[in-house]
């Protein structure tokens, strides 16, 4: 932090100024010695004196302007060392705020592999009677309930919405028939869907590495949104999908939109009606 190349290079005129000053006093000194010296009038030796304490009078005041001039560079000194603390904690806060920010948001995304793990669903389900994997025909039809858990509840429970969905063309279509089903597997979702949004939403609430171009700090959030992707399954997607075409999800579909959470060709390839893309902006399929 401090130079010593700079500290001379800041304080060589100093140098200059005393030598100067000195070099001046002592001629003008001798200059009045000699040219007095053979005269007798002590009154005139005696002004040469006094020319001699005004000089020093003048080498005091250069030495105030001197002191001044110390202090300035000490001053300028003294401001580099306080905007490089200043940077420093600047670096120091944005640190401790990317900490804080991924302490939350990876325990928010530890907490959704609990949910997820925590989600199950029984169905009722027809019984194979023979162990070939086909049921023999006979009067009596045998079920057995199945109970699904994990990631495979979101693909059992797709497939048994897909029919509500079948036909549907405009929005409040999709949202109508989506609701009336979605009610028989609330309990199940429910917490999904809340815990999955706060993740979204802290990550773009977040002011993460402190850009002042906004696109950076875009791209920066990105990259936690496709964290967060990673971890979901296809039919996680699906739902996700479908859900922010509802009541339920229209405050998160923006999120959505401007993060580009989906894969287009992916998506066209599980959707119940091909129409459906056209639900969302183009930006929703955009990797950012």
């Amino acid at each position: 932090m401090n130079n010593p190349e700079f500290t001379i290079r800041k304080n060589a005129p100093i140098w200059v100024i005393v030598l100067v000053a000195l070099i001046i006093v002592i001629s003008l000194w001798s200059a009045n010695f000699y040219l007095l010296v053979d005269i007798e009038d002590k009154g005139i030796l005696g002004d040469m004196f006094g020319v001699v304490n005004s000089l020093f009078s003048g080498l005091a005041f250069a030495g105030i302007i001197i002191t001044i001039y110390l202090q300035r560079n000490e001053l300028i000194l003294q401001r580099e060392e306080l905007k490089l603390t200043r940077d420093e904690f600047k670096n120091q806060n944005v640190t401790l705020r990317l900490q804080r920010f991924e302490n939350t948001f990876f325990n928010l995304l530890s907490l959704h592999h609990e949910i997820v793990k925590g989600i199950y669903f029984t169905k009722e389900t027809l019984v194979n009677e023979d162990k070939g994997g086909f049921r023999r025909i006979t009067d009596e039809i045998k079920t057995e309930n199945i109970t699904f858990t994990g990631r495979d509840v979101f693909q059992v429970c797709y497939n048994e919405i897909r029919s509500k969905l079948h036909g549907t063309k405009e929005l409040h279509e999709i949202s109508s028939a989506y609701i009336s089903e979605y009610y028989k597997y609330q309990n199940h979702f429910d917490h999904y869907f809340r815990n999955l949004s706060q993740i979204i939403v802290l990550i773009d609430t977040t002011l993460i590495l402190n850009h002042k171009n906004p696109g950076l700090e875009l791209n920066e959030k990105s990259k936690y949104v496709d964290v967060v992707k990673a971890q979901l399954s296809t039919y996680e997607l699906l739902w996700i999908y479908y859900n922010c075409l509802s009541s339920n999800g229209m405050r998160f579909k923006p999120l959505i939109e401007k993060y580009g959470f989906f894969n287009e060709d992916f998506i066209l390839d599980y959707l119940v009606d091909s129409d459906h893309r056209n639900m969302y902006e183009i930006s929703a399929f955009e990797k950012k």
